[in-house]
């Protein structure tokens, strides 16, 4: 559905060149609902721009569906925007247009005539659960009611492509999953493909199917969310994961509170995270455990989980216990071995 081939930005000014994007080859499944996270200058909003190319690439190719927008001329590209509604942080309205006229934006730039505006707008303002306040104007809404409103008025023209950068952003946190939960019905009910910038790993864990973890302009994490989750491959990605899972590290006072031996922590997926592991390690290989601290959620409807644990510190006994772990599918980092008192 969107391909970028090869994607180079460069920004140029009086003290020289920054490269904001860096050789970016990513391929977005039509139909999916796409997250892309990253921290503050890590390239992700000039990324998302580039797919309706309101930031033209220095080099590289974007395609969405079958039309090769970096090939389009100015009158066409136009054209082919229009099938690409765009979400913004800051809603982006009209204040002195109602709600009503907001939506009907698109359509009037569009074209389309004007006796057509007032059943669009009608269907779209019920989709986002604001059909009574088509006459009210923004300054009369909450933070929510706007992003709706900016969301009714991106899908405007029948996009096939919803783009939402930092959408939630602006949002306290009930907001932010009642605008998550109204993008994945629409999602469900139109097969919209909708690609999610984000600094909130909330955001990728509740509704995305794939996410995408930029650094310096680059993508170095891509998979489906429940496998990144559960193996992170970076330490950037560990950190974003942290937000919802809990500390990536055991805090300083934990490690001064436990004894000698290796530290491991467990990633359970599936099946593993609801059988009897660590219990079943004790008795089957004979290893002394210490739980320190874990938790269990459920990410996309699959059971997930993260075991801190200690066993004493010997190569054998870590090698077996190690082993067993993982012939029942559980991940298992060796963090480090610890001494009285603290880590070393």
């Amino acid at each position: 559905m969107i391909s970028l081939k090869n994607v180079s930005k460069v920004f140029k000014n009086r003290f020289g060149s920054v490269h904001a994007l860096d050789g970016i080859d990513l391929s977005i499944n039509k139909g999916e609902i796409f997250g892309i996270i990253g921290y503050s200058g890590a390239g992700k909003s000039t990324l998302v721009r580039l797919m309706n190319l309101l930031e033209a690439p220095t080099t590289g190719d974007v395609i969405v569906g079958d039309t090769r927008l970096t090939q389009l001329p100015p009158g066409q590209l136009r054209k082919a925007r229009r099938k690409i509604g765009m979400v913004f942080q800051h809603f982006n309205l009209l204040w002195s247009r109602t709600v009503a006229e907001n939506v009907a934006l698109p359509l009037e730039i569009a074209g389309v005539p004007k006796r057509e505006h007032a059943a669009r707008v009608k269907e779209l303002l019920e989709l986002v659960g604001l059909a009574d306040k088509a006459d009210a104007y923004p300054s009369q809404l909450s933070g929510g009611q706007k992003q709706r409103v900016g969301i009714a008025r991106a899908l405007a023209n029948h996009p096939d492509v919803l783009l939402c950068d930092e959408a939630t952003s602006a949002l306290d946190p009930k907001t932010t999953d009642s605008i998550l939960d109204l993008l994945k019905e629409i999602n469900r009910k139109l097969g919209l493909t909708i690609v999610l910038i984000t600094h909130e790993m909330h955001v990728i864990e509740k509704i995305c199917d794939r996410v995408a973890v930029m650094e310096s302009g680059r993508i170095i994490e891509l998979g489906d969310v429940v496998e990144v989750f559960s193996r992170p491959k970076t330490t950037t990605t560990r950190q974003f994961i942290s937000q919802v899972t809990g500390s990536e590290q055991l805090d300083d006072d934990v490690l001064r509170q436990i004894g000698p031996g290796t530290l491991l922590r467990c990633t359970f997926l599936g099946d593993a995270a609801s059988q009897a592991v660590i219990s079943q390690l004790v008795k089957e290989v004979g290893v002394e455990v210490t739980i320190i601290q874990g938790q269990i959620k459920r990410l996309k409807e699959i059971a997930f989980g993260t075991l801190y644990i200690q066993v004493p510190g010997d190569i054998d006994v870590e090698a077996r216990t190690v082993a067993y772990l993982k012939k029942q599918g559980v991940h298992v980092d060796v963090l480090q071995s610890v001494e009285g008192g603290g880590a070393q």
